[in-house]
């Protein structure tokens, strides 16, 4: 940092001082000859107006040019401002002569020198001269000036130029080594640390308050670090899960095979049942599985139709309809207006499951009730599934749709899942851009819903 700084400044220097001291003499010139020409034409147009003399006077002092107006007509003659050096009668009418050829009546001369003293440099003259009409005569402006070769301004330009440049490097040299403790410095400590991130071990790094960006860093950082650690957490609680879920549908499923391979008497349809049962536990744990990793690895893609939005709802009622009904849970059906809605209709299926699989899971009364159905809500129709269980903690309610969250840390029987059918649900109603939440009191009831509007 400190080292490109340095090139940069010094860089910076050695291009200025080249175009000051190559340059400037001719810079100077070009300037001085385009101000002789404007005060010329300026000095023209003002002919045969009053006050001339003062107005030129102005002109020529302001400028530092020499201003000479030549006719026949004495009117129109003006000699003030200074004197024109060395231009007799027959100068000046060889210069009308050389202006009347040019196509413009105007003209530069730089072939006039004149020696100031023998001591000194000669200066070199450029005259301007323009020839015109003024009432029907010719008039003439010579505007001229001396132009002195900086050679002495150079030299002192040098001579200034070398301290100023080692004043402004040693400078230079002093921010750059403020810059690399209060700037480079945290940025090393930080990309230090932050290599620890991946593994959780992201501890911070004292950064001074008055850099309020490296705070900022500072503080995402953590945060990511403590994002990371929660995800850890939750992978662990998901493998501890899975587990779990896994090795007791197999424990139950080799069991119950074994016994009824053992013991004949013992195959009937209640124990068969069993082995089904866990064989769907584990269908459901798989099915779950496969689609987060879908999720995961490609973006949703969405098949949606118009579809009737009673009928979706009748079709998911019926699905559950005779398993409440032999397990004694009050299920109900809540129909609204009958609507089409542009859905992706199997996708929404897969939400409403989780949301009925949910209420069957977290509800232990014995009057269990649960409700699918639809009701109008200002200019959309809130879909929702509703049930008189547990209902949900304030600590857990803003958790229950991240994945691998599990309310239930006790893997009881009648539990199954997860805990991720809830982030399943969560990013497909993201991908339709629906709204969704959940209404729950402890004890209570829960109540899962989506918002969706009326083609």
């Amino acid at each position: 940092m400190v080292l490109i700084l340095l090139i940069f400044v010094i860089g910076s220097l050695g291009l200025v001082y080249f175009f000051q001291t190559t340059f400037l003499d001719d810079f100077y010139k070009t300037n001085k000859i385009k101000s002789i020409e404007n005060v010329g034409r300026d000095v023209a147009s003002l002919v045969g107006e009053d006050d001339i003399d003062e107005t030129i006077e102005h002109v020529a002092m302001s400028n530092e040019v020499c201003v000479r107006v030549v006719s026949n007509n004495e009117k129109y003659n003006y000699t003030g401002a200074c004197t024109l050096r060395g231009l007799d009668n027959m100068t000046i009418n060889m210069i009308a002569n050389e202006v009347m050829n040019t196509e413009d009546n105007e003209k530069l001369f730089d072939d006039f020198h004149y020696q100031r003293r023998h001591d000194e440099q000669p200066e070199d003259v450029y005259i301007f001269a323009k020839l015109f009409e003024v009432n029907r005569e010719n008039v003439m402006v010579l505007v001229s000036s001396g132009i002195t070769p900086l050679n002495a301004t150079i030299s002192t330009i040098k001579s200034q130029y070398l301290i100023i440049a080692a004043v402004v490097v040693a400078m230079t040299v002093v921010l750059a080594l403020i810059l690399s403790r209060f700037i480079i410095k945290p940025i090393k400590q930080i990309n230090n640390e932050s290599k620890n991130l991946s593994k959780g071990a992201y501890e911070g790094t004292n950064v001074s308050p008055s850099c309020e960006e490296f705070v900022q860093l500072n503080s995402t950082l953590m945060n990511a670090n403590e994002d990371i650690l929660k995800a850890e957490k939750a992978k662990k609680e998901l493998l501890g899960n899975v587990s779990h879920d896994l090795r007791t549908p197999l424990t139950m499923i080799v069991g119950y095979g074994e016994m009824i391979r053992d013991l004949p008497e013992e195959n009937n349809e209640e124990n068969i049942n069993v082995i089904i049962d866990e064989a769907k536990r584990l269908s459901t744990l798989v099915d779950d599985l496969i689609d987060i990793s879908k999720m995961d690895s490609v973006a949703i893609e969405l098949n949606r139709e118009v579809i009737s939005l009673n009928e979706l709802l009748k079709s998911v009622y019926h699905q559950y309809e005779l398993f409440c009904r032999n397990q004694n849970i009050d299920l109900k059906l809540q129909l609204s207006d009958d609507i089409d809605v542009e859905l992706d209709e199997k996708r929404i299926k897969q939400i409403l499951y989780n949301f009925v699989n949910n209420a069957l899971n977290y509800n232990n009364k014995q009057d269990k009730k649960i409700v699918i159905g639809c009701e109008k809500k200002d200019d959309v129709y809130r879909v929702f599934v509703y049930d008189n269980g547990e209902g949900i903690d304030d600590s857990d309610i803003d958790n229950i749709w991240d994945r691998y969250y599990k309310v239930d840390k006790e893997h009881r029987r009648h539990r199954i899942g997860s805990g991720i059918g809830l982030s399943l649900a969560r990013q497909l109603l993201m991908a339709h851009g629906l709204n969704y939440g959940v209404e729950s009191k402890k004890d209570e009831y829960s109540k899962f819903y989506f918002d969706v509007k009326a083609i």
